[in-house]
This record gives C-alpha cells, structure tokens and sequence, in this order.
C-alpha cells in the first residue's frame, strides 16, 4: 500500500519535537503499510476513519483501496474534534 500525508497531518508532525515520538511514529508507518487495518475504526460521525494510539497521542487515518491517507496527528483530547 502506498502512504499519503495531508498538508494538515504535516503541519503536525512539525509541531512534534521529541526525536523518540518521531521515530515511532516511522516505524508505526512502516507497519500500516503492512497491516493497514491495524488502527481502530472510529464510529459516528468519524466513521470511515481509523485510529492508532502512540501514547497520548492518536493517529487518524483513512484507507482508499490501494492507499492510505494520514489525517492527521494529535493529543487523543483534541485530534478528534476537527
């Protein structure tokens, strides 16, 4: 599967300055290509969404057939609410 970042997901991880977070969230990325159900599917209004805690934070993402979309990243208290 083929990973795509929107411009909002790399305005995130901008923000993100921790070196030990950054290389998770690589090797986090190079599972979801192998594993791209590997995320919690988000219901009601995000349904169609998946998510993937990396400690306080969550990883939003969407799967279209041979692709994989990153949303966005963020505290698991706010990343939902946009």
């Amino acid at each position: 599967m083929r990973i795509f970042y929107t411009e909002e997901f790399r305005k995130d991880i901008k923000k993100i300055k921790e070196k030990d977070i950054l290389e998770r969230l690589k090797r986090i990325i190079q599972q979801l290509k192998e594993t791209p159900e590997m995320g919690k599917p988000l219901r009601y209004r995000l349904a169609g969404l998946r998510s993937i805690k990396m400690g306080k934070l969550r990883i939003i993402y969407r799967i279209e057939e041979d692709k994989i979309i990153l949303l966005k990243i963020g505290h698991r208290k706010t990343v939902y609410k946009s």
